[in-house]
């Protein structure tokens, strides 16, 4: 009976630790609980802030498609261009009659669905489409297209199940988790798997599976009934169920933009692993607490014949609190609440002495420790709790945040056990203390990646917003000038002087529009990775030469001294794509003519400096104006995406804010940097260095030019391929003022039939748009090339398309095209091509 005190010690010890284990798991599931809670009001925010900016979307784009309407109709091409530009998965426009356009050219019948209805009359919002045996679930954003004050039509978009379920997929502790949808009646927008009845065939789309899987066992009253009323009233709720094998917390929240609710659960993946973690070190901790104390009845056994029986019991008491506290925390505290004092078992250093009243140990805490509740749980701790002295239900914890002499922080979890119990009222306990740095820094990490990430797409969203502001404004300019003028020359269509300076300023407005469509879509290809540097050997002082050329001429209308010189230049011959120089050279110098006033100058220098790799040079590109300058604040965003320090409407200057963005973007590319100098009122200075490889020999490149001579066209016979009425008419009569016999196909495939049916040598040339409804121009190319009689297989065949970048130029080769006209077409380029293929 002698060790009696001290298995009852062990077994106490066990006890607690035990209990300390289960009030962990305890705490473990209300911080899930509270998790899962955040994530699915932030998932609900993200999808109101998403929702809420693609309804502006929508309206900024029907605003922006009234000018595009011919006749009521808008085409599938300007249609397919708007949808490359924003988010969305689907665009559709919807005339008075009910015929919606699609991009892909398919024309179907919705003059019966509700956002139709409702756009119809005026309005615009965000219409529900519910899963079925026919569709897949759809989010629809609408507004009217308004021509002349009247609704010419519904333009809408959408998200499809596919996109969202993407938004609402996101990771916890490493755990794959997603989320589900439900409307106010219970039925499934988008269905969270884990909360899926299996359906037979004849019970069709889940749709009521959420509704279905409430009715299980698995849901006791309570949790169905707030589930149920918060989805109905749209209020947010928490709720659990019983899984297989442990309880499921989740949450419920309302979406503000539409009726709908978004629901999630703590991923069981994610709630095994941590539970797991605490049993597998609480089993660890077990072991080396009763391997330490059967040592330690060993070693009392050996020595008790050497220690007084007297101070046996008070020694082995203290050896046995200082050995599990060793192993257990490094830190434990012994409470004699009775008397309300305290000692200090910890091997490591505490904030407040060995020994003392509970006052200075609660001092000593709220003093030395950053807590999370500004002391607040501290007090509630010892004063509600230890000093009180009452038994309670769970094991009370607080969890702190305590600073280190290294400067990082450590979380810790406390928790205070009774070990002394009598009639109810605590006599004695052990204050533990458990390290969950780990756990904590993992969850202040997965909320600090979800807040950046809803950042990131409030950010993205605005951007695009406030582009297609931009750009609504710059395109409708040129646009109101186009419209303007055309409505003017038809008023004086009898006086032939005026209608040719309104011919002149609609020319000056469509290359104006041409500009800011030709540099989105430049930009476009630089982000996708697609520009791809054609290094070939050119003449550097020719550049310079041609630059001088086309920009003193424009500079010079302006009022504007221009001048171009080369200076310090040994190798004059290098490998370098020309065109991208001009364009870099464009965008610089074409700001500076922008932003310089008449009477201003404007000097354009290249020089040579010695470069590290051998046989290359370091280029220098250095364009000063006089003009209005930058100021200091927007030139840290000067190569910001469509950044403009003043809009159009202040500046009077046409612009997309990409052309320095381009710049940049080419200089990166092509391995150069660029620095820029400038002030307020005092002009600019732009300087772009690139290093060029000098050719092997310092001679010009000649190229060998085939003299065109003029021949008559009149009486060859073209077939034009072109789905687009007006693009075939224009085509057709610039054709026929040339004396050329023009047949025209509608489509790919009547192309192919008509070279078929036709006799050997009928037609001399194709003239083959690429994008058609049915087959495009590529695959009607192939098809001829297949054709048995060889005079209609090798009918010469001119790509005259939209598509007019490089690698569009390049794909109509590879398809068997000899050659390739861009869209607007320039009728000089367009004979020269004609008669070329005449002559050979």
């Amino acid at each position: 009976m002698r060790f009696a005190p001290l298995i009852l010690v062990i077994y106490l010890v066990i006890e607690a630790f035990a209990t300390f284990q289960k009030e962990d798991k305890s705490a473990v599931t209300v911080r899930n609980r509270d998790y899962i809670k955040d994530i699915t009001l932030a998932m609900a925010y993200k999808l109101d802030n998403i929702f809420t900016n693609s309804l502006k979307s929508i309206e900024s784009l029907a605003r922006l498609s009234s000018n595009n309407l011919e006749n009521g109709q808008m085409s599938s091409i300007f249609l397919a261009e708007l949808e490359k530009i924003v988010q969305f998965d689907h665009l559709r426009f919807t005339d008075s009659s009910g015929m919606a356009q699609l991009t892909s050219g398919k024309q179907v019948y919705a003059g019966n669905k509700k956002y139709f209805t409702d756009g119809m009359t005026g309005n615009s919002g965000i219409y529900i489409v519910m899963p079925s045996q026919k569709e897949i679930a759809n989010i629809v954003f609408y507004a009217p297209v308004l021509v002349n004050d009247k609704i010419a039509g519904v333009l809408a978009s959408s998200f499809d199940e596919n996109t969202i379920r993407r938004l609402l997929d996101y990771k916890v502790y490493g755990a794959h988790a997603s989320a589900g949808i439900v409307n106010t009646e219970g039925k499934s927008f988008l269905p969270l798997e884990s909360m899926v009845v299996p359906q037979n065939v004849t019970q069709g789309i889940p749709k009521d599976n959420f509704k279905n899987f409430l009715s299980t066992s698995k849901f006791d009253e309570e949790n169905r009934n707030n589930i149920i009323n918060a989805y109905k009233t749209l209020t947010p709720s928490s709720y659990k169920y019983d899984g297989n094998t442990d309880e499921i917390h989740g949450y419920i929240a309302p979406l503000h933009t539409v009726p709908l609710s978004v629901y999630s659960n703590f991923p069981i993946e994610a709630a095994k692993s941590l539970y797991s973690m605490g049993i597998k070190a609480g089993r660890t901790l077990q072991f080396l607490l009763i391997f330490i104390f059967v040592g330690y009845i060993v070693y009392l056994l050996i020595i008790q014949f050497f220690i007084r029986r007297s101070d046996s019991r008070e020694n082995r008491l203290a050896s046995y609190i200082a050995k599990a506290e060793n192993a257990i925390a490094k830190a434990m505290i012994y409470v004699d609440a009775e008397n309300g004092t305290f000692e200090d078992l910890s091997v490591m250093p505490m904030p407040f002495p060995k020994t003392g009243k509970l006052e200075n140990l609660e001092q000593g805490f709220i003093r030395c420790n950053d807590d999370l509740q500004n002391g607040e749980e501290f007090k509630s701790f010892f004063e509600n709790v230890i000093k009180e002295r009452k038994v309670l239900a769970h094991i009370p914890s607080v969890v702190f945040c305590s600073p280190q002499p290294n400067g990082t922080k450590e979380f810790i979890t406390m928790v205070y056990i009774p070990v002394e119990v009598k009639s109810d009222l605590v006599y004695k306990g052990i204050i533990l203390f458990r390290n969950i740095t780990a756990e904590k820094s993992k969850e202040i990490e997965a909320n600090k990646k979800l807040t950046q990430a809803l950042a990131a797409a409030r950010d993205a969203s605005k951007a695009k917003t406030t582009f297609l502001f931009n750009m609504s404004h710059d395109i409708r300019t040129p646009m109101n000038a186009v419209t303007g003028f055309t409505a003017m020359a038809k008023k004086h269509i009898d006086e032939p002087e005026m209608i040719k300076r309104y011919l002149e300023k609609i020319d000056v407005a469509s290359h104006q529009l041409l500009s800011l469509v030709n540099q989105v879509l430049e930009m476009s290809r630089i982000e996708s990775g697609k520009i791809l540097l054609n290094n070939q050997k050119c003449d550097l002082e020719s550049i310079i030469m041609a630059l001088s050329t086309t920009y003193g001429s424009h500079a010079e209308t302006k009022g504007i001294t221009f001048v171009a010189t080369v200076a310090n230049i040994e190798h004059r011959y290098v490998f370098i794509d020309s065109d991208r120089i001009n364009q870099i050279a464009a965008n610089i110098i074409g700001n500076a003519i922008k932003y310089t006033k008449e009477d201003g100058s404007i000097t354009c220098t290249l020089n040579e400096h010695p470069c590290e790799r051998e046989g290359y040079g370091n280029y220098t590109l250095t364009v000063e104006d006089s003009g209005i300058g930058i100021s200091s604040d927007f030139l840290n965003h000067i190569f910001d995406e469509f950044a403009r320090e003043n809009s159009t409407t202040v500046s009077h200057i046409q612009g997309t804010g990409l052309g320095m963005t381009i710049v940049k973007k080419l200089t990166d590319i092509m391995g150069g940097t660029i620095s820029i100098e400038s002030e307020k009122g005092h002009g600019t200075k732009i300087s772009v260095t690139i290093p060029m490889k000098w050719c092997n020999e310092d001679k010009p490149v000649v190229i060998d030019q085939k003299k065109v001579e003029t021949i008559p066209l009149k009486g060859m016979k073209v077939l034009l391929v072109e789905d687009n009425e007006m693009n075939r008419e224009i085509a057709e009569e610039l054709l026929m003022e040339k004396g050329i016999i023009v047949d025209c196909a509608e489509d790919g495939d009547i192309a192919v039939e008509k070279i078929r049916k036709s006799a050997p040598g009928e037609y001399e040339l194709v003239l083959m748009d690429v994008q058609m409804p049915r087959m495009n121009g590529y695959e009607a190319t192939k098809q001829i090339r297949l054709l048995k009689d060889p005079k209609k297989s090798r009918i010469p065949i001119i790509a005259m398309t939209a598509n007019a970048f490089e690698e569009d130029r390049k794909n109509a080769f590879d398809a068997g095209m000899n050659g390739h006209l861009a869209k607007p077409i320039e009728v000089q380029k367009l004979i020269q091509t004609l008669t070329e293929f005449k002559q050979n």
